[in-house]
């Protein structure tokens, strides 16, 4: 869904660009953590009672599905629940 017109996302672009290096790495940083920690909270609301390893699994498979083919990430994510 893309609800932002393009001369606001150009702006945004330059005021990002605009920043020192060291505060776009901290935002990116934290922007990152929002979003896995949205992703938790969204995947705990979904399986009441999963563990934390199902749950490590399952944000596994939501980050990195596109980056392996179906049996390794199928195999990774059996690691990662019976850790």
């Amino acid at each position: 869904m893309k609800d932002t017109p393009d001369y606001i996302i150009k702006e945004q672009i330059r005021i990002f660009l605009s920043m020192p290096l060291k505060e776009r790495f901290i935002l990116n940083m934290e922007l990152t953590e929002f979003v896995r920690e949205m992703a938790r909270k969204r995947i705990l609301n979904q399986f009441s009672g999963i563990s934390e390893k199902e749950l490590k699994a399952k944000l596994f498979r939501q980050f990195y599905d596109a980056e392996f083919i179906s049996e390794e990430l199928e195999e990774i994510c059996k690691i990662l629940a019976n850790r």
